[in-house]
């Protein structure tokens, strides 16, 4: 048998030598050694020690040769990192397994099996070639003697689509044996191609790429599907660092590495590695792990594809409910379209970001609807502006965007026929749903084909009825770009051609190259409904505008509304992108200033109102007036209601973030007392809020020079006529005033505040901050309604000075409810055994209630102080930290309304398991 072995081995090598003269000149070594990937092919979950010890060699070799037959033309063999000791190991296995094949038989399956390979070689060649890459891989004469000589970094972004080799093969790096015996190998294929082989000996794990050119593949199929980021390092074959990256989300790398540590073979085609890894976690039942990488950003929807696989993750991410304004039908609107540097800045954090100088937004008095906008397919808000606006009683949407050639073929594809067409109406009302967001902008920036012009009509009026009925109020707005015949062309005016598309829709939001003369005839073809047409204003100015933008931004308002149209104000982050940035506060108030003298103010309606007036970033952060962090932050989710930034020089309210009693910042009252007076008056609110029953009122405040005090001032409303309260400190009332208008409320006592039904729990540290807490009972005001809230600043010494406070809550509160904490998933682990600290990870998950505006989260072990940890609106969150060695840690959740400590404090303990 030894000698027919070795026969047969001699034919083998003479029917390699016959086929390469026929076929290309690669050498004898090179094929042989690409014949050693048939004896390790685990999608036939075979290798050399079950084909020797269990398996027919005939059979097997029949087993192997059918499936090259099929799967051959999909398979590319290059082995230029073979060394000589692997091929003759191989030749070894090869003559072995030859030795009971017949001759005859055996030469003609081995042609059809070089045959197979060939064709895969040139089918891959060509399915792989990009003019970004070299072809390193394919051309074995530039890397000779390289298998013992392996240092290969592979660097690949969005931007910088790179192979860098320049560092290969440096010095000599000793393989490692492997135990074969131990070995549990999991093979990874995409399209066909070997990616991936992760290798599990005894307690040790080595993940290493197989030495064809899968890499390359494994580099374009990032690149096709234009969202991953990956960066992978190979020594001597072993992979010693991965990191994977979703829309610049890292994902963690044990994840992604422990998806292939199961005896499986993952064989798909025509799908990316992000779907083998999503194919995966679904099938164990780990789906949500796949969304880890939402959990804390909110990110836009980019393709067709994704858009119609979209599903609601599983965690639900919470953003604030929308404030109840005062309705007017006949109310001229402000929308306001948000589109800074691309999108998805530091806003798109849940829980926020360190940051110095961030960009903001607090003049929602002057907003009635908030656009994010985006050159993404789908741009959804992210839930921090959801968040700031609804408290602020703004309605939010998000955009639906086709451009240019991709636009076309968004429309070849989606606007083929009705049922697509009601199947995207259908997933971007439950995008709407799931992310609790009021409506769209349409915006479609390409040629639209005529026979595609019905389904594009029946698009904005299925989705505008469609969002009706889920979310009742929501509105979606058509851009005036495409025409009735599907022409792009922009009419900066509501006419005959854009008509058809505003009669579907909520309303439409001009171009910004219009003349007054327009403004006419788009009222009038408004036919009564001119409240929803949105004149567009580029801040920028860019192209034959108005005006040219920028401060002059009023100018464009003016004119807009003398014809009683609506204004849809774009791309206001020009105070921020093109002015000096370490003056964006005072311009951003400069600029909304002298809009909001433009804009009268929108009225509220609704309790509880709680506000301790947080722009939603600080330099600090502030709990009950004590710093509990000095890092710089940004989290528009922790935004609290704002008051109305009235445009005055003398007697104003800013914006103050040097100090604050609860978040970032607070409002600061300066003015200057003048003649006889010794009072000044600032008006912070319009409200229409009915007072049903009971409520309790407080406020909060600092002064910041001496002998200044204030009071709160409220216009109230009844069947019985108009009067004025005053909450004061004292019975300041002066005994020659005759105004019976005006009723004076002194601060309740604990007991009035616990007999009306609340739970407080005052703190008993010391305070620069003072608060006033006043009940105003049912007897007296139930079904009266306070207008106006305003504050009164006074002197005590009755003299005229200039004056400055600091305004740091105001609160008109109902009872609160207790809330439950819980601790899932919890981890624990030391980093090393002598390590005296512990890692923890846990998911905390807490009751969710509307009253509660925000939550403080604080860790605490024994003998160690209380150490606060972050601040978040969700009602959930993943907990990172490391602790000394203990037997168990304090979680502390202290729910808040505007940050005060009156809600009720939660705690659990979480103990240490190693």
């Amino acid at each position: 048998m030894e000698s027919n072995g070795k026969q047969n081995w001699e034919i083998i090598k003479l029917c390699i030598r016959n086929c390469r003269k026929n076929q290309d000149n690669r050498s004898e070594k090179t094929i042989l050694s690409d014949l050693k990937e048939l004896d390790f092919t685990n999608d036939l979950c075979i290798n050399s020690d079950i084909v020797r010890d269990n398996e027919e060699k005939n059979s097997v070799f029949y087993k192997l040769l059918k499936y090259f037959e099929v799967k051959g033309k999909f398979f590319l063999f290059i082995s230029v990192l073979k060394n000589e000791e692997s091929i003759e190991e191989i030749v070894d296995i090869i003559k072995e397994k030859c030795i009971s094949f017949q001759k005859e038989k055996f030469l003609e399956d081995l042609n059809t099996y070089l045959k197979a390979i060939s064709l895969g070689e040139e089918s891959a060649k060509k399915f792989l070639k990009n003019d970004d890459f070299p072809d390193a891989f394919f051309n074995s004469n530039n890397y000779k003697n390289t298998a013992t000589y392996e240092n290969l970094n592979i660097n690949f972004t969005n931007r910088d689509q790179s192979l860098k080799c320049s560092e290969i093969f440096d010095k000599k790096i000793e393989r490692s044996k492997i135990n074969t015996n131990k070995l549990q190998k999991v093979l990874v294929y995409d399209n066909g191609y070997q990616a991936i082989v992760i290798d599990k000996i005894f307690d040790h794990i080595n993940y290493s790429f197989s030495s064809d050119s899968s890499c390359q593949l494994i580099i374009k199929r990032l690149i096709e599907n234009e969202v991953h980021t990956a960066f992978i390092d190979i020594t001597a074959s072993n992979v010693i660092n991965v990191e994977l990256k979703v829309n610049d989300v890292p994902i963690d790398r044990r994840k992604i590495l422990n998806l292939f540590l199961k005896e499986k073979i993952i064989l798909l085609e025509k799908q990316s590695l992000h779907e083998i890894f999503k194919k995966f976690l679904e099938e164990e039942k780990q789906y949500a792990v796949d969304y880890n990488y939402f959990l804390d950003e909110c990110l836009p929807i980019k393709t067709l594809e994704n858009l119609a696989n979209w599903k609601p993750p599983p965690t639900k991410h919470v953003t604030a409910p929308l404030s109840k304004r005062k309705k007017d039908l006949n109310l001229i609107k402000t929308l306001v379209c948000h589109d800074m540097k691309g999108g998805y800045l530091e806003d798109r954090f849940i829980n926020g970001a360190k940051q110095d100088d961030p960009f903001f937004f607090v003049h929602w008095a002057a907003v009635d609807v908030f656009g994010y906008f985006s050159h993404n397919l789908v741009s959804i808000p992210p839930c921090s502006w959801i968040s700031a606006a609804h408290r602020n009683g703004v309605q939010v949407i998000g955009t639906f965007i086709s451009e240019w050639d991709e636009g076309v073929k968004v429309f070849e594809t989606a606007f083929s026929n009705k049922i697509l067409v009601d199947q995207l109406c259908m997933q971007l009302v439950n995008i709407a749903t799931h992310y609790n967001f009021d409506g769209w902008l349409i915006n479609i920036e390409n040629e639209v084909k005529p026979c595609q012009i019905v389904l594009l009509n029946h698009f904005v009026k299925s989705l505008t009825s469609k969002m009706h009925a889920y979310i009742p109020g929501s509105q979606v707005i058509w851009y005036d770009s495409v025409l009735k015949n599907g022409d792009l062309e922009w009419q900066n005016c509501l006419n005959e051609s854009n008509r058809a598309f505003f009669l579907n829709a909520d309303g439409i939001f001009l171009d910004y190259k219009w003349k007054e003369k327009q403004l006419i005839y788009s009222y009038l073809q408004a036919a009564g409904r001119n409240v929803d047409v949105y004149v567009g204003i580029d801040v920028f100015g860019r192209g034959d505008c108005f005006t040219k933008g920028g401060f002059m931004t009023d100018i464009c308002l003016k004119e807009i509304r003398k014809h009683d149209l609506s204004a849809g104000i774009f791309a206001p982050g020009w105070v921020y992108e093109c002015l000096e940035l370490k003056e964006f506060k005072e311009n951003q108030f400069k600029f909304w200033g002298i809009l909001q003298e433009l804009i009268p103010p929108r009225i509220i309606e609704g309790l509880p109102y709680c506000s301790s007036f947080c722009p939603g970033f600080g330099n600090k952060m502030y709990r009950n007036g004590k710093i509990v962090s000095y890092d710089a932050w940004i989290n528009l989710n922790l935004q609290q209601p704002q008051p109305i930034y009235y445009p005055t020089a003398v007697n104003c309210i800013s914006l103050y973030t040097d100090d604050a009693f609860n978040g970032g910042g607070c409002l600061c009252l300066s003015g200057d007392v003048i003649d006889d007076k010794t009072t000044l008056e600032f008006n912070i609110l319009k409200t229409s809020f009915c007072l049903e029953s009971s409520c309790v009122i407080s406020y909060t405040f600092k002064p910041l020079t001496q002998n200044t005090d204030i009071a709160l001032h409220l216009d109230i409303s009844s069947d019985q006529g108009a009067y004025k309260i005053r909450l004061v400190s004292t019975d300041c009332k002066n005994k020659e005033d005759t105004n019976t208008s005006v009723k004076y409320l002194l601060p309740a006592t604990m007991d009035d505040i616990l007999k009306a039904g609340y739970k407080m729990s005052p703190s008993s540290e010391q305070q620069t901050w003072i608060k006033r807490t006043y009940v105003l009972n049912s007897i007296d005001f139930r079904n009266h309604t306070i207008q106006n809230i305003s504050v009164i600043l006074s002197d005590k010494t009755l003299s005229a000075k200039p004056f400055t406070v600091l305004f740091g809550e105001l609160e008109i509160l109902p009872v609160y409810p207790v809330h439950n904490l819980t601790c899932e998933k919890l981890i624990c682990k030391k980093s090393s055994v002598k390590s005296k600290t512990v890692d923890i990870e846990c998911t905390l998950k807490w009751q969710y209630n509307s009253s509660v505006f925000c939550s403080d989260i604080y860790i605490q072990s024994a003998k160690e102080a209380k150490q606060y940890v972050c601040t978040t609106n969700q009602f959930y969150y993943n907990l990172k930290c490391s602790v000394n060695l203990t037997d168990e840690i304090e979680v502390i959740l202290r729910p808040k309304s505007a940050g005060s400590e009156n809600l009720e404090t939660s705690l659990i303990k979480i103990p240490i398991k190693l």
